[in-house]
């Protein structure tokens, strides 16, 4: 049908009943001054619920792991704050971190306890987790691998992001170091107070001079370091079962199920490769490009790493048992600054590593060659070990049941350290003395309680807040097996 001029193809065409009426007005009906008002009042509960509810209702009593900070821990925490490090490193341990840590990383989940005095306001949560949590850090290191560290942290660990502080003063770097080294609470403090004890054994058994290596005092050059390698030392007089210091203590740092152990791997090119790949990785900044311990960090070191470039050593030295080797990179040398790295590389790749080091003496880092299986040095023991081992059983050391640990954690602290020691067992170490369990628990309790004692006097000169009953400084560690 054509138009017929009203716009409509067809007449009867309507839009709508001419009954209805004209569409009302529409009106909104939710008013700006509604969803002001409502937006108001969804972020205010939650933020009354969450914060001002929790700050005026919830006062968690200090932890039993709490410990005061000592004045210079005071001050190296503002250098902390001053130089970003917050940004970078969180400071409080989640589950998750305990779990996916295991035994060494992240001991021990944060409490809120933990950061309820007036040492820990503002709390330093950090923001990421770029770098490692540092909440438990302590113990873990010397003093003398964190001025390695702040120097470049290259030095100790070749694959790190973190910037130098090489502009640090000596008693910014002694500040911040004391700082890390208490601020994990109680269980830091026996962890850092076994290392303390462990250096000063270390330095007389290593027969090395002890003036603690300033920050910028580290001018050292590399033929220095090299001529103190092979010149600057000058180990104690007397054996143990004909072994000279300080090899006796290398043994006992390590179980005795580990000292006649040989590596379970083949020797093989792909596990050589695979070794020699990881060490360049992770060892290189302490024991050098060349494995013979020449290094930047070596400037700072204490005693100095260990150098790979022997064949006798490789072959037939006292301490260099492939079971051995693998204990010090999976568990770390306690008063050194060599650290553990067992929750850093996987069990069959510390063993690669373990191969790969008896390849060094014969161009295993060669940078023109491929570490082949002819390079491997097969290590027999020697003389003195199997006497060692003939008086002292090894089968005397193995037992797996947890009642066998004490409940004491200065001893659990003295058998980290001395892992191969029985109860009974005991040395002298000249110019240092008694070498035993008792004598090690002894020494880590004084000194553990020392560093406790100068934080308690110093948060209660300054006013620290709140009180805190002595009754919860007598709350011993929580030093168990599986925080070792």
């Amino acid at each position: 049908m054509a138009d017929t001029g009203t716009g409509k193809w067809l007449p009867s065409y309507q839009g709508f009943p001419q009954a209805w009426g004209p569409h009302p007005r529409k009106r909104m009906l939710m008013t700006p001054l509604l969803v002001f008002l409502g937006g108001i009042f969804a972020f205010a509960v939650p933020t009354l619920v969450a914060a001002f509810f929790q700050l005026m209702f919830f006062n968690a009593p200090v932890s039993n792991n709490w410990a005061p900070l000592s004045a210079s821990a005071i001050e190296g925490r503002k250098v902390f704050v001053a130089n970003g490090c917050v940004y970078c490193h969180s400071g409080y341990t989640r589950p998750q971190d305990v779990r996916a840590g295991l035994l060494y990383l992240y001991p021990r989940i944060s409490l809120p306890g933990d950061f309820v005095s007036n040492d820990s306001s503002p709390n330093l949560f950090g923001t990421a987790r770029i770098g490692p949590d540092l909440s438990q850090d302590a113990g873990f290191h010397p003093d003398d691998w964190e001025r390695a560290h702040f120097s470049d942290p290259r030095f100790v660990e070749p694959m790190s992001i973190m910037p130098s502080f090489a502009f640090f003063t000596d008693q910014q770097v002694e500040d911040l170091t004391t700082y890390l080294q208490v601020r994990a609470g109680k269980d830091g403090l026996l962890r850092y107070a076994t290392e303390l004890y462990a250096k000063k054994v270390q330095i007389i058994a290593n027969g090395i001079e002890d003036p603690p290596i300033g920050f910028q005092g580290a001018k050292l050059t590399l033929n220095d370091v090299k001529d103190l390698a092979e010149n600057g030392s000058n180990p104690p007089p007397g054996k143990i079962f004909g072994l000279e210091w300080p090899a006796p203590l290398n043994i006992f740092g390590v179980d005795r199920s580990y000292w006649l152990a040989d590596n379970p791997l083949p020797v093989t090119k792909e596990n050589l490769l695979r070794g020699r790949m990881v060490f360049q990785e992770r060892c290189i900044g302490c024991h050098g490009d060349k494995g013979d311990a020449v290094s930047e960090a070596a400037k700072f070191l204490r005693p100095m790493p260990i150098d790979f470039t022997s064949a006798d050593d490789a072959g037939g030295g006292d301490d260099t048992s492939a079971g051995m080797l693998y204990y010090r990179v999976l568990r770390g040398i306690q008063g050194t600054a060599m650290e553990n790295f067992g929750t850093r590389l996987r069990v069959d790749d510390i063993w690669r590593v373990v191969l790969f080091l008896k390849t060094i003496p014969n161009g295993g880092l060669d940078p023109d060659k491929v570490p082949t299986t002819d390079m491997y040095i097969q290590w027999q023991p020697p003389d003195g070990l199997l006497e060692l081992v003939k008086n002292m059983p090894i089968q005397k050391n193995v037992d797996f049941t947890e009642k066998s640990e004490p409940d004491d954690p200065f001893v659990l602290a003295a058998r980290r350290f001395l892992a191969g020691f029985n109860n009974d067992d005991k040395f002298d170490l000249p110019g240092f003395g008694e070498l035993s369990l008792a004598a090690a628990r002894d020494g880590i309790k004084a000194i553990y309680n020392q560093l406790l004692d100068q934080g308690w006097n110093d948060y209660f000169t300054r006013g620290g807040s709140p009180s805190v009953p002595t009754s919860q400084r007598d709350i011993l560690p929580a030093f168990r097996i599986d925080q070792r």
